[in-house]
């Protein structure tokens, strides 16, 4: 990933106001400086090594974007290309708002509300190059929350752990059911990658590897999804 030092430089201002509105409202478990450096921060900006990153004016959605993250490091990084982030709740979206106005950033907007209802706002559908979800949802449910959003050859990126057989297994139907195909998977290891630390020897502290999953969506979501509010949590596509 190509970062510049200015980028570095306001990546360090969003650490800061990140660990102050941490403090109010209990944004993340991860509560140590270069914790919140390595474990959200440089774990966001590894996706800028996917190929579908390279390209300007895009238009991403970050879906229960939650802390900010990879919402706001990313933006930060692509300035010339434009970020929403979707959360239910008010108050995470008014923390990061509060974070946006602080690093003066004006490619980031806030959209309130529940995936299964924005996913059928025409606003919204089919609307974006690029989905993505952190610590969101098994594959199989969090498929059917971004899909339709997605438009027409457009990306889906999923963080995800090694241990993932089992969800790409069940999640075969709703790949198929949704057109969403997976293309890539980019593992990495946040021990020995990623953004340099200020104290080198928190680096080792055991993050391990991880991996991003890439999904290609080829055709538009049928009409059917994504189901009413709670239904593809309660009973997902298996």
């Amino acid at each position: 990933m190509t970062i510049t030092d200015e980028q570095q430089h306001r990546l360090r201002e969003l650490q800061k106001v990140f660990l102050e509105e941490n403090q109010k409202l209990n944004l993340s478990a991860i509560r140590e400086p270069e914790a919140v450096w390595i474990g959200n921060i440089s774990d966001s900006v590894v996706a800028l090594d996917l190929e579908i990153f390279q390209k300007s004016d895009l238009k991403i959605l970050d879906i229960g974007t939650g802390g900010g993250f990879p919402l706001l490091p990313l933006a930060i990084c692509k300035p010339d290309s434009h970020f929403t982030g979707l959360d239910s709740t008010q108050k995470k979206l008014d923390s990061i708002t509060r974070m946006t106005d602080a690093l003066e950033l004006s490619n980031v907007h806030m959209l309130a509300g529940r995936c299964e209802q924005k996913g059928r706002d025409t606003q919204h559908r089919e609307s974006y190059d690029i989905v993505t979800a952190r610590a969101l949802a098994p594959l199989n449910v969090l498929l059917e929350f971004c899909a339709p959003f997605v438009k027409r050859g457009g990306f889906i990126v999923a963080w995800k752990s090694m241990k993932v057989d089992t969800e790409l297994e069940e999640s075969l139907l709703a790949r198929a059911e949704l057109s969403c195909h997976l293309v890539d998977s980019y593992t990495y290891d946040l021990d020995t990658t990623g953004l340099p630390t200020v104290d080198p020897a928190k680096q080792g502290e055991g993050w391990g590897k991880r991996q991003l999953l890439v999904f290609e969506k080829t055709s538009e979501t049928n009409a059917k999804y994504p189901r009413e509010v709670g239904i593809p949590k309660k009973n997902p596509l298996l």
